[in-house]
């Protein structure tokens, strides 16, 4: 039996900002879409108010005083419950995203960014957990709709209109890591280790050979994909724009 992750609407969000006025900024718009917001000005007062909190998301600056964000991300991969996080890097940083993103963050952003933009990406974590969550609770068999096509979990296949698309366990497998996590980007080797795929050559590209056959099933233009789309630079993800 596929087990699926059960995640709570997202309402309390936790700030992990040491900059002032970014900090007051963010809140300040999330509060204005309904959230309730806590800020931490550094890691070590993040984590205790993690442990502390019923936190439903944590947007979380990687550069902090006193216990670095890439920690205080490990922390919160290694609790019970799954709570989604959303780095903040500079351009900078593109070590350390890489780097986040392998220990389990859901979302990146890149400073200097919108905070309209920031707000945008926590409503679509959001309708994800929805998803997600009636996705979890249904009694009945467990199906996913995106566009034109259905994956249906139990069953393992994917249709189009009702017309199985004959993919195989392992195109299945994958379609499946990255469409229960619309927009979190996975790198090669994550989706690899979590869709059971076995590297042929010794190399992490093993993926792109199942990535280019999935495509040719599932998209309308394989070279001008909608949804299984590439994170130049580290992997992919699916898209968000269905949710």
């Amino acid at each position: 039996m596929t087990t699926l992750p059960v995640m709570s609407q997202i309402r309390n969000i936790l700030v992990v900002e040491d900059d002032t006025d970014i900090a007051n900024l963010v809140q300040m718009h999330l509060e204005n879409e309904g959230y309730d917001t806590t800020r931490a000005a550094d890691g070590r007062v993040a984590i205790d108010l993690f442990d502390s909190g019923d936190f439903d998301l944590v947007i979380l600056d990687l550069m902090l005083p006193e216990v670095g964000g890439m920690e205080v991300c490990h922390h919160i991969r290694a609790s019970e419950r799954y709570v989604p996080v959303v780095m903040v890097t500079a351009k900078s940083e593109d070590a350390n995203k890489v780097a986040g993103l392998e220990m389990g963050a859901d979302d990146y952003i890149t400073k200097p960014f919108s905070v309209a933009e920031l707000v945008a990406r926590v409503n679509a974590l959001g309708r994800r957990v929805e998803v997600l969550t009636r996705l979890a609770d249904s009694s009945g068999e467990k199906v996913l709709s995106f566009g034109e096509f259905e994956i249906h979990i139990d069953k393992r296949i994917v249709t189009r209109e009702g017309v199985d698309l004959e993919l195989t366990q392992k195109e299945f497998e994958i379609l499946r890591v990255l469409a229960l996590t619309p927009g979190r980007p996975y790198s090669r080797r994550a989706l690899c280790e979590k869709a059971g795929v076995e590297s042929f050559d010794g190399t992490d590209r093993t993926i792109d050979t199942h990535i280019k056959r999935l495509r040719a099933k599932i998209e309308p233009e394989r070279h001008r994909p909608q949804y299984v789309l590439t994170v130049w630079g580290f992997g992919y993800k699916f898209s968000d724009k269905f949710c």
